[in-house]
């Protein structure tokens, strides 16, 4: 299962998905993220709102937290085909206000390459053709 920057956040800040997301990382097999993931959970967390604190200190806690829950940081698959997916999920389903971010883009892309489902609840990303959790 790939577990999306939303699912980190949601978890690591016990936001109210956070349980939802739980469950779903409960029975996953060899949960895993990318560092493009984990560099977008860590802009968040590192937030005043959030942890407040330095983009370092930020990685620290989210390297931490995804090492004690077994969740590896990895690259997958060939560059030129996440590439192909993020455009294609861009091309299909727009980018920006309203419309899938730049990190949604290759957030799905890996969940694609890998052929695993998506840990997300993000709307549109659900709306999209990746197998999505909870």
């Amino acid at each position: 299962m790939f577990v999306d920057a939303c699912a980190i956040v949601s978890l690591m800040a016990g936001e109210e998905t956070a349980e939802a997301y739980e469950e779903a990382l409960a029975t996953a097999r060899s949960p895993f993220t990318s560092p493009l993931a984990s560099w977008e959970a860590i802009i968040v967390l590192s937030r005043p709102d959030q942890l407040d604190c330095s983009y370092s200190d930020a990685m620290g806690a989210v390297v931490e937290w995804l090492d004690a829950r077994g969740i590896e940081i990895r690259e997958a698959g060939s560059p030129r085909e996440l590439l192909a997916h993020a455009i294609s999920v861009a091309e299909t389903h727009g980018i920006g206000k309203r419309r899938l971010s730049n990190f949604d883009c290759f957030h799905y892309a890996y969940a694609r390459v890998t052929g695993n489902p998506l840990l997300t609840l993000d709307q549109l990303l659900r709306e999209t053709d990746a197998i999505t959790l909870p």
